[in-house]
């Protein structure tokens, strides 16, 4: 099924690379009003180059190990939940230009690009609200929030038919232990005590529509640093 699942997606990409209006979109993909496209709830935003999912938060507090995770993840240890598949995720971002990597640099290669998350709703009055998802996040290390340093897209591999990633339930990590489409660039990360929820940092009311999105970072000329 998840064989299926992905070849699937990966069909879609010549369809979605076709910006124009009068393109021939497949089946499930939505172009919406403003030229945006929409598949499964996911929104590829082409101006803006980013890519919104809907999901909702999990924990107010205690221990995190997953930024984003799908409900048959470690809800238990997730700041936020959606029912986006990883696969999606991960094929979204190459539509966007973004590479994947290793998640530390000189790790036998290229690290991988680097994504900025937000999290956005509409407040009671109607105004648009975008705030990095690290307001939500404390280092233990230093009793602060999280500095923002982007997220690395390491992107996750196919065995035995399974995306690995949504086989583990996982699209953002910040414990890197396993199977993800995006990973922390801490080389401490490997540690699962460095990191907790905010508490104290309120957050959107349930009722309001959450998008989490990821924005890939824009990348250097050939020549700079």
């Amino acid at each position: 099924m998840m064989r299926f699942a992905f070849q699937l997606i990966l069909l879609l990409l010549p369809a979605l690379l076709l910006r124009g209006q009068d393109a021939r979109l497949p089946y499930g993909v939505k172009r919406l009003p403003d030229g945006n496209l929409e598949l499964n709830g996911a929104i590829v935003r082409t101006a803006a180059r980013e890519l919104a999912l809907p999901c909702r938060f999990v924990l107010k507090e205690g221990a995190l190990e997953v930024i984003l995770g799908k409900p048959d993840g470690r809800m238990h240890e997730a700041l936020l939940c959606t029912e986006i598949a990883a696969v999606q995720v991960q094929t979204m971002l190459y539509l966007l230009g973004a590479e994947n990597g290793f998640r530390l640099p000189g790790e036998k290669g290229r690290q991988g690009d680097l994504i900025d998350l937000f999290i956005e709703w509409k407040d009671a009055q109607g105004k648009l609200v975008r705030e990095p998802v690290e307001n939500w996040i404390v280092d233990t290390r230093t009793g602060k929030n999280l500095e923002p340093h982007g997220w690395v897209f390491v992107g996750s591999s196919v065995k035995n038919g399974a995306f690995q990633a949504d086989a583990e339930g996982n699209v953002v990590i910040n414990y890197s232990v396993g199977s993800t489409v995006l990973d922390s660039p801490d080389p401490g990360s490997d540690d699962d005590t460095i990191h907790i929820v905010d508490s104290s940092k309120a957050q959107p009311p349930p009722e309001a529509a959450i998008f989490l999105v990821m924005k890939p970072r824009s990348k250097a000329k050939k020549g700079q640093r």
